[in-house]
């Protein structure tokens, strides 16, 4: 049985113009793409602004308008068979509007597949309407401009507006930032070809190409641990700060790319498609065909009853009104079966993920056990000398003994403790002495003294409630230094907790005073 499941949104915004009618102008655009796929002329209404429904070789095209005052909102959806897949039908849906003639347009495209394959082997691309709408109008992201094709960078001063993009407040869509690769022969070649990848994702995200002799500029900005060289391509979330954690802003590293550059391509394509379901939200950011044309019967049927139309035109309209219902609760079931199934995947792909995860902590734990009964001693990472590698040391060295918080990193990020050193020989005991006391006993943890002034302690009245991967848990243990300071250049507090469930320290905050309720 045949099943409707979206494949992307693209929301933008097409900044008011008092040259001409830009609404009138995007919706032309929107009108001959939609000619162009249909097998025959549109008809001339559709042209006028008014609702239409046109069959033309196997494809449908429909158009509905709903006016308010000086509100506008206009919606069509065209449906397209695969030219290679039988049984597999496309469709497009496309709203604009406004609230005013000097307001903003509002554009929200989504993109539909009707079929009965169990599983979509596809590879998402946006329509090529919205590259139109974009070359002939003019889209936008917030303050960010989107453009059919890479920003390639060639001065500083391309490398200064990309970090204005990057830290703009009103940016919706992620960016994706590919670098030049200087150590290869072809170094003046992009890894992959983003001017295609940039054509293919026009809408749902933003690329941007920059040299090696520029990467730099992104380093001195955003620090090392967020930045992207040496062939690499990293994709920056909205809402992008130095204080995030650099694993939320994905990288893919240059010698994975130089492997496989179009695989890293298709799975960016495939990610950023999937994101933007998540992002948006369906009847607020995107309107559906469906619930428009439903607006506009509703319209209609009203209008009708107030002229005093005769019983045979009120039947129509009612008729009409049901059949949009209809069709806008079928479309409504379809997005919960596939918000459902997509929940569904995630849930499978975290359980899969934590399952491999504790298999290697348990067998990174069997084989230091037999490497220290063999009298092996283990290479140890070198200590951080800065907060910025403090993070990256913590994951290297005691995977599956102890981890950090988003909380504690962003503690680290903007800390002013002055003595790194310590901080580590806290954490190397926490991850060491501290974790074996809790999984196998062996001694009192509360007030005693662990080296140079530092003592372990419980948090008495500073205890208090975390969320961990889902998991609530309480920081009931913290790591301090004595003096009654807290000035946050000499005052050291780790607070902690021991995770039964998975035996390891997690570390909420560190490495300064947090304000609770008691303090």
């Amino acid at each position: 049985m045949a099943k409707e499941r979206e494949i992307l949104r693209v929301v933008a915004t097409i900044p008011a113009h008092e040259d001409h009618d830009l609404l009138d102008a995007a919706r032309d655009e929107v009108l001959r793409w939609a000619r162009r796929r249909a097998a025959g002329e549109l008809p001339k209404e559709a042209w006028e602004g008014q609702s239409f429904e046109a069959l033309a070789a196997g494809r449908t095209t429909m158009a509905a308008l709903v006016t308010a005052g000086d509100s506008v909102l206009w919606s069509l959806r065209g449906d397209d068979p695969d030219k290679a897949v039988p049984g597999r039908i496309w469709s497009t849906e496309v709203s604009l509007g406004r609230k005013s003639p000097a307001d903003d347009i509002q554009l929200g495209v989504r993109l539909v597949v009707n079929s009965a394959e169990p599983e979509l082997t596809i590879e998402p691309a946006v329509p090529g309407l919205v590259r139109q709408v974009v070359d002939r109008c003019g889209l936008r992201d917030g303050d960010v401009p989107m453009h059919s094709s890479a920003n390639h960078a060639a001065k500083p001063e391309h490398v200064a507006t990309l970090l204005e993009w990057l830290h703009s407040g009103t940016r919706r869509l992620p960016i994706i930032v590919a670098t030049e690769d200087e150590r290869a022969d072809n170094s003046r070649n992009a890894c992959f070809d983003v001017d295609d990848l940039a054509a293919k994702m026009c809408g749902l995200a933003h690329v941007v190409w920059v040299p090696a002799d520029l990467t730099f500029g992104l380093s001195d900005a955003l620090g090392k641990s967020l930045s992207v060289f040496h062939g690499g391509v990293r994709v920056y979330e909205p809402g992008l700060s130095l204080l995030d954690d650099p694993r939320d802003h994905r990288l893919i590293l240059g010698q994975v790319v130089d492997r496989d550059p179009q695989s890293v391509a298709s799975e960016l394509r495939r990610v950023i498609a999937r994101e933007s379901l998540r992002r948006t939200r369906l009847g607020h950011d995107v309107l559906s065909f469906a619930a428009v044309r439903s607006a506009a019967t509703r319209a209609t049927k009203e209008a009708r009853t107030s002229e005093g139309a005769g019983d045979s035109e009120k039947l129509s309209a009612a008729l009409a009104q049901i059949e949009a219902l209809t069709k806008q609760a079928e479309e409504l079931q379809s997005q919960v079966d596939q918000a459902w199934q997509l929940s569904e995947d995630e849930s499978s792909r975290a359980e899969a993920s934590e399952r491999q995860l504790h298999a290697s902590w348990a067998r990174i734990e069997t084989l230091e056990d037999a490497l220290s009964k063999s009298e092996t001693a283990l290479d140890a990472a070198p200590d951080p000398e800065t907060w910025d590698e403090f993070g990256e040391w913590c994951d290297a060295a005691f995977s599956g003994k102890l981890a950090l918080t988003p909380s504690a990193r962003r503690g680290l990020r903007k800390a002013l403790f002055q003595d790194v050193a310590i901080a580590a020989e806290c954490i190397r005991w926490l991850a060491g002495d501290a974790r074996k006391r809790f999984v196998e006993g062996g001694g009192a943890l509360a007030n005693i003294p662990v080296f140079d002034g530092i003592t372990n302690a419980p948090c008495g009245g500073d205890e208090y409630v975390f969320d961990y991967q889902g998991r609530r848990l309480s920081a009931n243990w913290h790591l301090k230094n004595g003096g009654n300071t807290r000035q946050p250049e000499r005052c050291l507090r780790i607070y902690y907790t021991f995770d039964a469930q998975y035996r390891q320290i997690v570390v909420s905050d560190m490495p300064a005073h947090i304000r609770t309720a008691a303090s």
